[in-house]
């Protein structure tokens, strides 16, 4: 028999028992190549752009430039606020890493640090992925949801 969560317990992994509490307020960094075989190893490629809120930089342990949730009517992760995507390097954007706010993940190998990796054109759209230490865009619109297969 399959296991199947009923829209109560996706509503609570989602939010403030769940991604919402571990990931409020963390940060997003764009890589160039493909992602890692698992968020759990170091990243791979070149660090081209970071999403925070407003563009600010993201100071760890407080909400300066932390992304912040909210959730929609179906239960899925939303964002609340400008998520901005700023280059810091030039390349083309291939993967992305979500990590959490507190305390600092330092990008070591780690089965400790929460972490969500995905590809850029599949789980992050942008308008244009080519990354130069110019890029200043704002994400249009985010949201995040597992399927059950």
């Amino acid at each position: 028999m399959a296991i199947r969560l009923s829209n109560g317990l996706k509503s609570a992994l989602y939010g403030q028992y769940g991604i919402t509490a571990l990931m409020q307020y963390g940060f997003i960094e764009i890589y160039s190549g493909t992602q890692p075989e698992t968020a759990n190893d170091a990243p791979t490629g070149t660090l081209l752009a970071r999403i925070t809120n407003n563009g600010d930089t993201h100071v760890p342990g407080t909400t300066t430039g932390g992304l912040q949730l909210g959730q929609d009517l179906n239960g899925r992760l939303t964002a609340i606020g400008a998520w901005t995507v700023t280059g810091v390097d030039t390349g083309t954007a291939g993967w992305w890493r979500w990590k959490w706010n507190n305390p600092p993940d330092d990008n070591s190998v780690s089965l400790f640090f929460p972490r969500i990796d995905g590809n850029v054109g599949t789980s992050l759209i942008l308008s244009n992925t080519s990354i130069t230490p110019a890029t200043n865009e704002t994400i249009s619109s985010f949201f995040l949801q597992f399927l059950e297969s």
